[in-house]
């Protein structure tokens, strides 16, 4: 059987583990970057991702490198700054490129994988959201985010957006270095954190890709989350005493908006038979500290 073609457009960290993720002898993956060449000189795994220039602002330069093929097709984009522009280049602009490339194509890929943020959610509160709670954008990264998932939906092909909480795992190290550095969230009211460990992140995408193949149905959504929101203070204490320091080395309180703190269910995620690795942040970190 021949290899399906496995294209992925904003190919970084997340799209190269994915790559190696993949079973060589059944996908063959090409990487789409502006600058490939950054990625090379990164040592980004060039014998598994062949690497590809290409804007995926461009309907043109989708079109060029999916016209010789394409059996999945997925989009991961990260804004070159944070600002209203770079959020709506990297989603809204990349979504109608895709979406109007895509519809282009002779034949078009059997799926589709939008990679999207539950910073869609601009709610705050302990009770739980899921894939059927309204999502609220309360920042203009939201309301790039939600308004590129509306225009990926009119892909015509299956298609499905994933919403990933925070990603963290080997060089996702920013929670380590703030506590580390003292820092912590206040310890009331609680601020609730949503995380995933990269190897889940990639393991799930995989897991769609390997079950749509043989029949899995897939809904349009999905929220990527391990199984245990937790209380920011709480995660900075475990992880300062993990880390062997002190109860009080957490001295400067950092102050974030109530805004960020919200419980997400990843239940419709474990609905399709995938398992967690990590299915909390104790197992999560603590891999991560053995390994530091």
């Amino acid at each position: 059987m021949a290899k399906e073609k496995v294209w992925i457009f904003g190919c970084g960290d997340l799209g190269t583990r994915l790559a190696l993720k993949l079973d060589r002898k059944a996908y063959t993956v090409f990487g789409v970057r502006r600058n490939p060449l950054q990625a090379l000189a990164r040592k980004r795994r060039a014998d598994v991702v062949n690497w590809r220039r290409g804007d995926a602002t461009k309907p043109a330069d989708i079109q060029r490198h999916l016209s010789g093929g394409a059996d999945i097709v997925i989009a991961t984009f990260t804004p070159g700054a944070s600002t209203p522009q770079a959020y709506h280049r990297a989603y809204v602009e990349t979504a109608m490129a895709m979406r109007n490339a895509i519809a282009e194509l002779e034949k078009p890929p059997r799926l589709f994988l939008w990679i999207s943020s539950t910073r869609v959610y601009g709610q705050s509160g302990d009770h739980w959201l899921d894939e059927r709670s309204q999502p609220l954008p309360s920042s203009f990264q939201g309301e790039s985010l939600l308004a590129a998932e509306k225009i990926v939906q009119q892909v015509n092909t299956e298609a499905c957006v994933v919403r990933f909480a925070g990603i963290y795992g080997p060089g996702r190290d920013r929670l380590l270095s703030q506590v580390r550095a003292g820092r912590c969230a206040p310890p009331s009211p609680p601020q609730f954190s949503n995380r995933i460990h990269v190897d889940d992140a990639v393991g799930f995408l995989a897991h769609l890709i390997d079950g749509q193949k043989v029949g899995m149905p897939l809904e349009k959504l999905y929220i990527g989350a391990d199984c245990t929101p937790v209380p920011m203070y709480e995660l900075q204490s475990w992880l300062a005493k993990s880390m062997g320091y002190t109860s009080a080395h957490l001295r400067e309180e950092v102050v974030t908006s109530e805004r960020r703190s919200k419980k997400l269910s990843n239940k419709r995620m474990l609905e399709t038979g995938y398992e967690m690795l990590y299915p909390d942040y104790r197992a999560g970190y603590s891999t991560l500290l053995e390994n530091d």
